[in-house]
């Protein structure tokens, strides 16, 4: 409020100078003497019209001002929650698609990691769901850990995630998925009198070379995927043969 008063009372002074200077000007043209009452009034009129109007406007644009941050606040937030799995903050399943979608169109490498929670189900039937969705949390913040500034991560399912690595060979992406996998193991998960359970993922991971649809990745990835858990879980399985897939 004292700002809008400060710029209120500026304005009001410049008025008031300029009043006294007009007033002076025409006075001595017309060579009438500038006496103090026209001082006087070329002072307290300004501070009746110039200072109450100043002040009003400022006002209404200092209200305007938050009424349009308010709406940029509610516009981000309704962006966020329309691209965002709630619970997680992850992306997700449409918005993970979209923007990996955009990010193949850029580059014509990258890899895709296709993440499940292992026995998750059990997680749930044991401790209850809510238990099942801090153990979803922890992981996601995992994920969040694990991966590049420019890489994409989603959440794809109920306990499914999805990890786009642009401009990724082979072994850079078998670096991040293990490092996705060592991170989840390291997860301190005590969801009943402070006892321990074990949080492990399994990974199923393609790399694209050209410009394969998302499907075609997707179900390279979900084979790599399904062997991982074939393999006893906690695991990384790159599919085989993609280009011969493609």
């Amino acid at each position: 409020m004292w700002k809008i008063t400060f710029r209120a009372c500026l304005v009001t002074i410049a008025v008031i100078v300029a009043s006294q200077i007009i007033s002076f000007a025409i006075r001595y043209s017309a060579g009438q003497p500038f006496t103090a009452f026209v001082f006087a009034m070329n002072s307290v009129l300004p501070i009746l019209t110039a200072f109450p109007a100043g002040f009003l406007i400022f006002w209404q644009n200092e209200k305007l001002k938050r009424a349009l941050a308010e709406l940029s606040e509610a516009h981000t937030q309704l962006k966020a929650k329309a691209t965002h799995d709630q619970m997680t903050g992850l992306l997700n399943r449409e918005a993970f698609f979209e923007k990996s979608k955009q990010a193949r169109r850029k580059c014509d490498s990258g890899a895709l990691l296709l993440i499940d929670a292992d026995n998750f189900k059990n997680i749930n039937d044991t401790f209850g769901h809510l238990v099942g969705d801090e153990a979803l949390k922890l992981i996601s913040n995992a994920l969040r850990a694990s991966i590049r500034e420019h890489d994409l991560v989603g959440r794809v399912g109920g306990e499914e995630f999805c990890v786009f690595l642009p401009a990724t060979n082979q072994d850079e992406a078998a670096s991040i998925a293990e490092r996705i996998r060592a991170e989840v193991e390291r997860i301190a998960f005590h969801p009943v009198d402070g006892r321990p359970h074990r949080l492990t993922v399994s990974v199923g991971a393609v790399v694209s070379a050209g410009q394969q649809p998302t499907s075609q990745l997707m179900r390279l990835a979900d084979r790599g995927l399904y062997e991982a858990k074939e393999q006893g879980r906690n695991r990384v399985v790159f599919a085989k043969a993609v280009m011969s897939a493609a």
